[in-house]
């Protein structure tokens, strides 16, 4: 039984140019997905990625927060009007504030003046409180585009009085395409110069004990202004500056504490009823020192928004922008020559792995790195708040190995398109086949024209030309037919491969058939020929069967596909036979053998062979046998 292993034609090592290539490939690559990545093609995947993070992370409310929720019941008890009840919220607020709350932010639109009374009650808890230092009072406001101005713009829309004293910030909040809020912007280019505050840059500011003047200050320059950071063990801290001018253009990823519910919540019902039976708060209660939010549940408020992990209130919205805020966790991209430095790696690595490994192993080691990009990425997220990007190696990996492969269809066309039947090429293509080099078993057969020499001397060159023209078409056009690769053409000769560069258990019978059939189509032309007045051409041809070396060979500058071996010699000295025997199809006893009695030959001994020890046995084909 024949070896069938695989060698490389050139040693072990792969050539300096098939390197050189896959380095090339590799980084090519890197930058067409650098670039991809830089113009936010590949930015809803990277947004996907982070929404996996998101939902599969550990959940760490910030202590430091809670929120106080009108909900369902607190609707029904307030007649299910709106807006709702300012007294009521006047009174929750006063409780709050009484409880040791250093911010208390509404999360509730007060643009418009409503009855005298309730609108005097806010105004009256603005007045005992703001400034006391026991607390703070934060309201919400809507961010407004201006129209004529340079660049984006905005106007914060004014409160229904200018008495509402406290901090106030807008409470947009940016919304993706697929309307799922991920983002929020620190702060806005005012319409006036300077910025205009976000809700919870407000609520950060006034927990850091600043004044609206303060506030306003550092807005007007884009200076600095200190406000508080969680600590490692996500309590609040000393505060840190942030500078707000950097903010101008940044939209920071809000990083979600959890699901709807994740932070420390209270019904306002009950709050509302303590805070009007006049029993003072006790010193120790869960509002003292904290961020405390107020908004509306109940269903009729429509304030309900999906996010990453799921629908969610406004007001838990915004806690989890004042979480994010005090977390300093802006998850912006990282820098792109970080980003082209991480994705040419992986993409250098794929591609040496490409030059010694099967494409299976390449496509596992292209597995494992995505998986190992992945790991370090969430904890890069999970730890630090940090977002390295893993999407674009893994695209750059897909793509490099896709772009490989459609590099090696190239070169498998290159080798064999020409030469094979498009049957073929395509099993080729689906099951690959080895061009480093192999030993198999094949079927060899070789033709050669008599009277070539006379014809080409009698007919001038455009005649002759034409002549073998047809002549090859035919020819090959049944070499083709019968699952044979033309290796070449050697003057008025065709050498021909049966069972490479893809396995045929039936290499010999196809050989054998196509050998046949090239009598018959040349029997076609000689009468069309003759017809024409041109003289007939014979043709000689023979089929070997044995081992060759199959694989690519030639210099590096330029290689083909073929078959080399003794097999290759054995049926060239074989069909010079036809001239000595007067024949015109020859086979070997090992053809013989491999067809069976498919066939009708006649023995024609045993010759010797030049160049071998060993006689050859020797059969004259004289045709198909029927039935």
């Amino acid at each position: 039984m024949p070896y069938t292993g695989r060698v490389r034609l050139q040693g072990q090592r792969p050539s300096f140019r098939r390197v050189v290539r896959a380095l090339a490939l590799g980084v090519l690559v890197s930058v067409g997905v650098t670039a991809l990545s830089h113009v936010g093609v590949l930015a809803g995947w990277e947004t996907r990625a982070v929404d996996a993070f998101l939902f599969f992370r550990d959940r760490e409310p910030s202590p430091d927060i809670a929120v106080a929720l009108v909900d369902e019941d607190a609707f029904r008890e307030l007649g299910e009007r709106q807006p709702l009840s300012r007294r009521y919220l006047a009174d929750l607020g006063e409780l709050l504030l009484q409880s040791g709350a250093r911010v208390v932010a509404f999360d509730v639109q007060f643009r418009a003046p409503t009855a005298p009374e309730e609108d005097d009650a806010l105004l009256a808890l603005c007045e005992r409180w703001q400034g006391r230092g026991q607390g703070r009072l934060v309201f919400a406001s809507v961010a407004t585009l201006r129209d004529g101005e340079a660049g984006a713009r905005y106007d914060l829309a004014p409160l229904f009085s200018s008495r509402l004293a406290g901090l106030m910030g807008f409470a947009n909040a940016p919304v993706g395409q697929d309307g799922v809020i991920r983002r929020m912007a620190p702060v806005l280019p005012a319409a006036g110069g300077g910025l205009l505050p976000s809700f919870a840059l407000a609520v950060a500011a006034g927990y850091a004990g600043h004044a609206p003047a303060d506030l306003a200050r550092a807005l007007a320059t884009g200076s600095p202004l200190a406000l508080p950071a969680r600590d490692a063990k996500g309590r609040v801290g000393r505060a840190e500056p942030l500078p707000l001018g950097r903010l101008a253009s940044a939209q920071w990823r809000i990083d979600y504490a959890g699901a709807a519910g994740a932070f420390t919540s209270f019904p306002s019902g009950p709050l509302v009823a303590l805070s009007r039976s006049g029993v003072r708060p006790p010193p120790e209660n869960p509002f003292r020192g904290k961020i405390v939010l107020v908004g509306a549940t109940f269903q009729a408020s429509r304030d309900f928004h999906p996010t990453p992990v799921g629908m969610m209130a406004g007001v838990e919205v915004h806690a989890n922008m004042v979480h994010t805020l005090l977390g300093r966790r802006a998850l912006l991209p990282p820098p792109v020559f970080l980003n082209l430095a991480v994705l040419s790696g992986a993409c250098l690595v794929v591609s040496l792995l490409s030059v010694w490994l099967r494409p299976a192993w390449v496509a596992l080691a292209a597995g494992g790195l995505i998986a190992l990009f992945a790991a370090l990425s969430y904890e890069a997220y999970t730890r630090g708040g940090y977002w390295l990007d893993f999407v674009a190696p893994l695209v750059g990996m897909l793509a490099y190995l896709q772009g490989a492969r459609l590099l090696a269809r190239r070169r498998l066309r290159q080798a064999f398109g020409q030469f094979v039947s498009p049957e073929v090429m395509d099993r080729v293509l689906r099951e690959g086949a080895g061009l480093g080099g192999e030993t198999r078993t094949v079927s060899v057969l070789m033709s050669d024209l008599r009277g070539f020499t006379s014809m080409a001397e009698r007919l001038p060159p455009a005649q002759v030309s034409a002549v073998m023209n047809e002549y090859f078409t035919a020819m090959v056009d049944v070499i083709l037919g019968q699952r044979g690769m033309v290796q070449d053409f050697i003057g008025d000769g065709i050498l021909a491969v049966f069972g490479a560069p893809l396995p045929d258990p039936e290499h010999a019978w196809h050989a054998v058939e196509a050998a046949l059939g090239m009598q018959a189509a040349l029997a076609a032309l000689n009468g069309r020929w003759q017809a024409e007045g041109r003289a007939p051409l014979a043709m000689g041809a023979a089929v070997h069967t044995g081992p060759v070396f199959a694989g690519n060979v030639g210099a590096p500058r330029k290689k083909k596909y073929a078959v080399l071996g003794d097999t290759v010699n054995t049926v060239s000295r074989i069909e010079g036979l036809n001239r000595e025997l007067g024949t015109t199809v020859l086979v070997s006893g090992a053809t013989l053998a491999a067809v069976g009695e498919g066939v009708v030959a006649r023995d024609r001994g045993t010759v010797m062979v030049k160049g071998k020890a060993e006689p050859v046995q020797v059969h004259e084909l004289l045709g198909r046998r029927d039935g």
